[in-house]
């Protein structure tokens, strides 16, 4: 008898992953691949849908290889929120998907901002440049041909879903980024009125749970893909609430911290609260709520120092076959103890101010080198995620924090986290939160659980404790004052450039 395994689809902004999980939690196959987009203007981030689709059918089709010998029972798919893909009549996209990177509508976003109070009170969030309705705002002001010509408007895995499933909808994580009552959970007249979108409310998709069974594999998408024909597709959701899940976050009283390309920090809550410093959006079922407070500044600001000022150690560590990052934890050894004189603002790709502030080393000297630079890194990062944390700590109950990302893999970033939270935090022994959250919730629509807390317990890895380093926190909670203090200063630089 074959092993049975679910398919979670992981898409992320940079890359993608189908990864098979058997029902205790094993990775049986996993293919991955980059994700497709471009940047045809300044401040642009967008994604051809017939360039998307293609590329998840080879990925999916490299992991139908590897898996001959498994019976497929389910799929499902999540991927990065946010942005907006729009369709015609015959459900095809009127123009490329606009990604949650895109800051082309950060004028329109402050804007809307100036009802800040009417958007709280209706939607539980602020507008943000890349929040789906303050870019189909934009579309409205700038490209009012594709407005007029849409029959339907989606998210990035929603997208996916279509063409696995041939069902045009989405789900309640992903429905609750911009048009929703934060409250009743469902679409709100009044805040499409509030953007001055009222003619959308119609094109409104139908919103799932995303463990429902929305369709399955037909004909020409086996071909397409590989996947077995007639086997179900569940709804899917929005990749930070699959990452939480992933993380072992199912219950409220849990903070999930992904350090990413994005700052995630989110707490579950069985009740919904509402603040300028986080968005109360819907979690996996009524009832329950993802308060998330985030901004595109975290890992990806390494991943830009090494890739851009590093070419060498990457190239010496791909040849010699091993971790390319290993050199950065080695050097910041180094001067672990040296005080932490160098500020760095992790602003890269966005941040999580009311202005366009900039990426900055501060505090710079003749005498700092390359590890000092690295350090001031993986401080940036940890205190752009404690600045989320800590209104979300103040807020809500928060019996323990679990984080996931690249960044975790380091024996240093870990406990610096760790210190300037002064907060135990658990890491998931096993990295693939994403696709592991979205097989979850595949398993838990096909009934192979009751719910998922159920899939959690099976299927979820261990966690390793990291708790406060004295030594650490001694001198990172205080680095982080002057973090707070110099961008106190700075900020009228950035309101007024």
């Amino acid at each position: 008898m074959k092993t049975k395994v679910v398919i979670g689809i992981d898409i992320g902004l940079t890359g993608m992953k189908a990864i098979a999980f058997d029902l205790k939690g094993n990775i049986t196959a996993s293919q991955s691949a980059t994700s497709p987009h471009d940047m045809p203007k300044p401040h642009w981030s967008e994604r051809e849908g017939e360039d998307f689709w293609a590329a998840v059918c080879k990925m999916l089709r490299h992991l139908m290889g590897k898996l001959e010998n498994y019976e497929i029972i389910g799929v499902g798919c999540s991927a990065h929120g946010d942005g907006i893909w729009i369709l015609d009549e015959n459900n095809r996209p009127l123009r490329p998907g606009i990604l949650s990177l895109d800051t082309r509508a950060f004028e329109t976003s402050l804007k809307y901002s100036k009802k800040l109070e009417e958007l709280l009170l209706t939607t539980g969030q602020g507008a943000s440049p890349s929040s789906p309705a303050t870019l189909l705002a934009w579309l409205k002001e700038n490209e009012p041909e594709t407005l007029a010509k849409a029959k339907s408007f989606m998210w990035a895995k929603d997208f996916i879903r279509y063409r696995l499933s041939r069902t045009v909808g989405t789900d309640l994580t992903e429905a609750s980024t911009s048009f929703f009552n934060y409250k009743k959970q469902e679409w709100d007249p009044k805040a499409f009125e509030l953007y001055d979108l009222s003619e959308l409310e119609k094109i409104a998709p139908i919103v799932n749970n995303p463990t429902d069974i929305v369709g399955s594999i037909g004909y020409d998408t086996h071909i397409h893909t590989g996947l077995p024909e007639g086997i179900p597709v569940v709804a899917g959701l929005h990749d930070v609430d699959a990452g939480a899940i992933g993380a072992g976050a199912t219950h409220p009283g849990q903070l999930a911290v992904m350090a990413g390309t994005y700052s995630i920090n989110e707490v579950i809550s069985a009740q919904p609260k509402v603040s300028k410093d986080w968005f109360c959006r819907s979690f996996i079922r009524k009832g329950l709520w993802m308060n998330m407070a985030i901004s595109p500044a975290s890992s990806s600001n390494l991943e830009w120092f090494v890739q851009t000022l590093c070419q060498q150690e990457l190239d010496i560590a791909k040849r010699a076959g091993i971790d390319p990052y290993g050199f950065v934890d080695k050097e910041i050894a180094e001067v672990a103890d040296d005080p932490s004189d160098i500020v760095f603002f992790p602003f890269l790709y966005g941040n999580p101010l009311d202005v366009d502030a900039d990426s900055c080393f501060m505090g710079m000297r003749a005498w700092h080198n390359r590890g000092h630079l690295l350090k001031a890194i993986y401080e940036g990062i940890a205190f752009n995620h404690k600045y989320h944390i800590d209104p979300l700590i103040e807020n809500f109950q928060v019996d323990e924090i679990r984080v996931v990302g690249g960044v975790t893999r380091s024996s240093i970033w870990p406990k610096m986290l760790a210190s300037v939270l002064d907060r135990q935090i658990l890491i998931p022994e096993v990295s693939e939160g994403g696709a592991l959250g979205t097989a979850m919730i595949v398993a838990v629509g096909i009934g192979q659980f009751k719910d998922l807390d159920e899939a959690a317990k099976t299927m979820g890895s261990k966690s390793i404790a990291i708790d406060p380093d004295p030594k650490i926190k001694e001198m990172i909670i205080p680095a982080y004052e002057k973090y707070k203090e110099y961008m106190k200063q700075i900020y009228p630089l950035w309101k007024n450039k």
